[in-house]
């Protein structure tokens, strides 16, 4: 028991830094996250009918369009670039284009209380405010590197923001990977897979940098 809390609070650790390591870095810990699936820090997250609504999620291409669920259209648009800095593009699509933004409202509206929802639109507003205050500009006309920074602060709790803000936006960070990883393309492409899997086997040779498993069932 010991070591599998360990396990978790390692991994919790490394969930809370999008800091400045390489991008192969920060891909590698994201691609693990199903360690953290198994923890008690992920507790709402995959609570009730979580899994059944995360499956039946359908993206668009134009979910900062119009206005969703929970956020308006200019909240839907903070959180695609949030979501791009989180898990960016790279020979894979990210997080912002697989609509992990929309998944977050229709999550939100179906699976969590108005608590946790008003929680998610006070990180999000928290984080523009924090823009427009010391740099007088919205999040989302930033440049990359600015964004970026601001996000790692938030992130260590650190200069512009304290602990409990800290908290408040891994919880945030949870619901992306939550959504990246249960979408096709983090789920086939940044997981591996095994369409047929072949039976039990107790040991397989493993590498760090290999891809956690995963199976594309789901989206046949």
């Amino acid at each position: 028991m010991n070591n599998e809390h360990n396990v978790v609070n390692n991994s919790i650790k490394e969930a809370r830094s999008i800091t400045g390591k390489e991008e192969g870095s920060r891909r590698r810990f994201l691609k693990g996250i199903t360690t953290i699936f198994g923890g008690a820090a992920i507790g709402s997250l995959l609570s009730g009918n979580a899994i059944s609504v995360a499956m039946a999620y359908s993206p668009s291409n134009n979910s900062t369009l119009t206005d969703g669920k929970i956020f308006k259209k200019a909240q839907l648009l903070l959180l695609k670039n949030i979501c791009s800095i989180v898990i960016p593009k790279t020979e894979t699509l990210g997080a912002a284009e697989v609509d992990t933004h929309g998944f977050i409202d229709n999550q939100l509206y179906h699976c969590h209380t108005k608590l946790e929802q008003n929680k998610t639109l006070e990180v999000l507003n928290l984080i523009d405010q924090t823009a427009i205050k010391s740099l007088s500009t919205p999040f989302v006309k930033l440049s990359a590197d600015q964004k970026f920074q601001l996000l790692t602060e938030v992130d260590r709790g650190e200069l512009r923001f304290n602990q409990t803000q800290r908290e408040a936006f891994k919880t945030l960070k949870q619901l992306i990977c939550f959504g990246y990883y249960t979408s096709e393309v983090g789920a086939t492409q940044e997981l591996r897979y095994d369409p047929v899997p072949g039976g039990f086997k107790g040991s397989i040779a493993y590498k760090a940098s290999d891809p956690s498993w995963a199976t594309r069932g789901l989206f046949n």
